[in-house]
This record gives structure tokens, sequence and C-alpha cells, in this order.
């Protein structure tokens, strides 16, 4: 098993486990979902197992902003200190086995590597206490868009400038 950059043949694997995964908002056309990956390819990653077959993805990119993008929206090409982690989901049989927080650390990981200085999400389907295990901080927000679904929250971390590792994904 393993982490490796999300290739376009990922993505039949990816669009089944985002519809198993929410079951508080409705999924994501895959070209809003495409458009993130193309934005950043290298923050986006995929946990594969050893027949090759996704286990669980992770989406993120650089935002400008402190307010979330919306969902359903593209997202355009942008420079910033800021990645913005879109979607984690990982299949049904993925679960209890740490993926999640493998691709997570691996993010967190490259995210150092590449000079970012802070990461933001929107906790979903009540994540935060699965966020806050990495010290993501919650982040008082009124901007947050509806359609992330009820008790979203938005949350932050800050990451280390001064601390450089080497990333997991080549």
């Amino acid at each position: 098993m393993s982490i490796s950059l999300i290739i376009e043949s990922s993505w039949d694997d990816i669009v089944k486990i985002q519809e198993e995964a929410y079951t508080d908002i409705p999924p994501e056309d895959v070209n809003i979902l495409k458009s993130k990956w193309h934005s950043s390819p290298k923050t986006c990653a995929v946990y594969s197992d050893n027949k090759g077959k996704v286990l669980g993805y992770l989406l993120a990119h650089p935002w400008a902003s402190e307010i979330p993008p919306k969902l359903n929206e593209k997202i355009p090409v942008t420079n910033s200190s800021t990645l913005f982690i879109h979607d984690l989901a990982l299949a049904l049989e993925g679960r209890g086995q740490s993926i999640g927080k493998e691709l997570v650390e691996n993010l967190i990981d490259n995210a150092q590597t590449q000079n970012f200085l802070k990461i933001l999400l929107v906790a979903v389907q009540n994540s935060t206490g699965f966020w806050a295990k990495f010290g993501f901080l919650n982040m008082p927000s009124e901007k947050t868009c509806s359609s992330y679904g009820e008790n979203a929250q938005l949350m932050v971390l800050a990451l280390e400038a001064s601390v450089k590792r080497t990333p997991s994904l080549k």
C-alpha cells in the first residue's frame, strides 16, 4: 500500500469514494474535483492498495483568502502561502487502517517542503476531532458557505516555516 500523486486513471475510484463518504452533502461533479487537482497536482494524492485500487484520496490547493471556496465551483490556479484542503475521503474498505492519517501527514510534510505557511479546511460531518489530532484549530468564520452542511467548521493549521522535511511524494 502506498501514497502517490493522482493520475487520470485514479478518477473513477475517487468519484466512487466521494459518493460513499459524503452523506450530509451532495457529491461534487468530477470536473469540479479535477479543477482542484489541476490547480495544484503536487498537493493532491491517493492511497492505493497493492493491486492499485484507490482506497483514499486528498485534494488540496493554494487559496488566497480566509473565506473558504464554495463547493461545486471550479478553482482557479492561485499563488498563495495558504493551502486549502478541499477533500479527504476514504473507501469503506479503507476505513480503520490509518489511511486518512497517512494522507494528512504526507500533505503536511509536502506543504512545509513547498513553503506553505498555513493550511485551511472546512471540517464537515462532525470531523473536527479528527483534524484537531493534527493540530488544526477552530477558526471562527461567518463566511463558511452553507453548501458545506450543518455544523461545518473552518479550521487552520499554522506550519513551521523553519522545519524542512523530505516529502513522501516524488
